[in-house]
């Protein structure tokens, strides 16, 4: 997600016509960056270094070989983790792509084979990255359909691509004792087949253990939430893509991030700064609005939507699979919008902030199919919307100098 990102896709795509070099030069590159990473995190020992080393974690395992599975950001990894498996968001291997300038080349190899240029950028290029297989092929594939209507059908094609079981967990639209009890069968069904696949049986005391760990650290940052409301950590636009990526798919490993929290804070400049907040996601290649809002900006974006969206969830590890089932039904980004209306609104609020951006990812029904009726909310309550179109991962597909210029206009309006 920078220059070096794009300096080095430009070398791997020197190469694409060799792609077992290819493969040797991304594990070495991705293994050095996430050296590097681990590195300053120690050096730092701060929440925002901790979490964009936990985000490219997975990642780069999946990208070395290690037992992986692909999944998509809703999916019970806790589950996956406790059978000694690694979890990649299917998403992220297509922002990784993005973040490189290559994701044309997975988008030429997907549309080459019959899938539609409707489709999300998102699923097109992340069919493409199994198609190029310059990864290795996942233990398994696994969604639910929590947001996106195209996670099943994309997911069924990643399953053929690779050969590999599909495993699918349909979440209810409502929180109800009902629908709680439909989800524990689902996910003792999904240990059950694990167990046939893997042949091996689940150790219940490890998810245990990685749910107590997870309990222990969100109950740390939901008990600093009203103190990060004041004085909020400040990251850069893609560091905030890193932090909900590692609370999605790093369950196990942020307390260590989590411990750091009283460390970082805001600065005293930042005081002077309009806050802001950020709905849905942000680009993953270096763009302009890494400019905007970069650390010598006069705006900070103070929090985004899904870094938050485990709020209302309290661990259980005394009853994993019935705490599992209600982390899933106590998302707000599920079910009616009222909910997420609601969830947004609130942090808009706690956070105090001054203007609120919504990012329309191309081809995706969830972010623009509701930004006229949150518009409508945040007017309501006197709080400047912008609503801004664009995607999130072909980089062809984008206007630096509309983002350039209908952001500072926005910004210029709420100064």
């Amino acid at each position: 997600m920078s220059k070096k990102s794009v300096g080095f896709g430009k070398v791997l795509r020197k190469y694409f016509n060799k792609p077992i070099f290819v493969k040797f030069l991304l594990k070495a590159g991705l293994s050095l960056e996430l050296s590097r990473r681990k590195m300053v995190a120690f050096v730092r020992n701060d929440f925002t270094t901790w979490m964009d080393y936990f985000a490219l974690d997975g990642v780069c395992r999946a990208v070395n070989g290690n037992k992986t599975a692909w999944v998509n950001m809703f999916f019970p990894v806790e589950i996956v983790f406790a059978f000694g498996l690694n979890c990649v968001s299917a998403e992220g291997l297509s922002g990784m792509f993005a973040s490189m300038f290559l994701e044309d080349l997975a988008i030429q190899k997907a549309e080459s084979f019959g899938i539609s240029r409707n489709l999300c950028t998102f699923h097109r290029t992340g069919i493409g990255i199994s198609m190029l297989e310059i990864l290795p092929k996942p233990v398994f594939v696994g969604t639910t359909n929590v947001l996106c209507d195209g996670n099943i059908p994309t997911f069924t094609t990643y399953s053929s691509v690779n050969s590999v079981p599909l495993y699918v967990i349909d979440v209810p639209r409502e929180d109800n004792q009902e629908n709680q009890s439909y989800l524990t069968e689902q996910l003792e069904a999904l240990i059950y087949k694990l167990e046939n696949q893997l042949k091996k049986k689940f150790n219940y005391s490890a998810l245990q253990e990685i749910l107590r760990k997870e309990k222990q650290s969100l109950d740390i940052i939901r008990e600093a939430y009203l103190e990060l409301c004041e004085n909020p950590i400040s990251m850069e636009l893609y560091q905030h893509v890193n932090v909900l990526y590692a609370f999605h798919l790093r369950p196990n490993q942020l307390l260590k991030a989590a411990k750091t929290l009283s460390k970082q804070r805001k600065s005293f400049e930042d005081d002077k700064k309009t806050r802001l907040l950020w709905l849905h996601l942000v680009p993953y290649y270096d763009n302009e609005l890494y400019n905007i809002f970069g650390k010598n900006s006069k705006f900070m974006i103070v929090t985004s939507e899904f870094e938050w969206d485990w709020l209302y969830w309290n661990p259980d590890p005394q009853k994993p699979l019935e705490s599992l089932s209600q982390k899933l039904l106590k998302n707000p980004e599920i079910g009616d919008l009222s909910k997420r209306t609601n969830f947004v609104t609130k942090l808009a609020r706690d956070f105090k902030v001054q203007g609120v951006i919504h990012f329309n990812h191309w081809g995706c029904k969830q972010s623009s199919g509701s930004v006229i009726l949150l518009k409508e909310k945040f007017e309501q309550l006197g709080i400047p919307f912008l609503s801004l179109d664009g995607d999130c991962v072909d980089h062809t597909n984008q206007s630096a100098a509309q983002y350039k210029t209908r952001i500072e206009a926005f910004l210029e309006m709420i100064k």
